[in-house]
């Protein structure tokens, strides 16, 4: 190893496992090596660390916006849940058309809603095992295990008042919408509707 060579790594190590002295002079072209070894390790690191840092906030805000995109998408599927459990489900669909028609300002309307009501009625008299016309099935009917029995008479009796006096018959809105609301009753209390 002679003086005008630049030492390498190994040179200097293999020096130093041996025990071998150096002086300043025969360590000065080491060092500068070693120096120059060390910036270039410095700068690879210093590299490395740039871009690795660069790759951490990427993933973090990448994440973040995953994160924020997966809430929203959450909570929408909730809001339609909730929004679709809140929503009344007509267990009667011809109920619906009565209170359609009911809310019609046609004087007519309203007679067929009435109408289509106490046929509603009666289905449902029936479907609980009570026999014969809707007046026979409300005869028979016990008070006790039909709390709203006055109010399915009620109707029904302006339903009879309709039928027979046809439009001699003077109905009002209030007339009607007292009806249909007795009815209503009657039908929430065996679930029909």
């Amino acid at each position: 190893m002679g003086t005008s060579t630049i030492p390498t790594i190994q040179d200097v190590f293999s020096l130093l496992a041996q025990g071998v002295m150096a002086t300043p002079e025969q360590l000065a072209p080491w060092a500068a090596s070693a120096l120059f070894y060390l910036e270039a390790f410095a700068m690879l690191g210093l590299s490395l660390s740039v871009v690795l840092l660069a790759l951490v906030v990427y993933t973090r805000i990448r994440l973040e916006q995953v994160e924020h995109h997966g809430f929203h998408e959450k909570e929408k599927a909730e809001h339609a849940m909730h929004a679709a459990a809140a929503a009344p489900v007509a267990k009667n669909p011809r109920w619906e058309g009565v209170t359609i028609l009911a809310s019609s300002s046609s004087d007519s309307d309203w007679r067929r809603a009435i109408t289509e009501a106490d046929i509603l009625l009666g289905d449902m008299l029936t479907a609980r095992g009570y026999a014969g016309t809707i007046g026979e099935q409300l005869k028979s009917a016990n008070p006790q295990q039909f709390t709203t029995l006055d109010l399915a008479w009620e109707a029904h009796r302006m339903r009879n008042a309709l039928a027979h006096l046809g439009e001699a018959f003077p109905l009002t809105e209030r007339d009607t919408r007292a009806t249909i609301d007795q009815y209503r009753r009657v039908f929430e209390e065996f679930d029909y509707i």
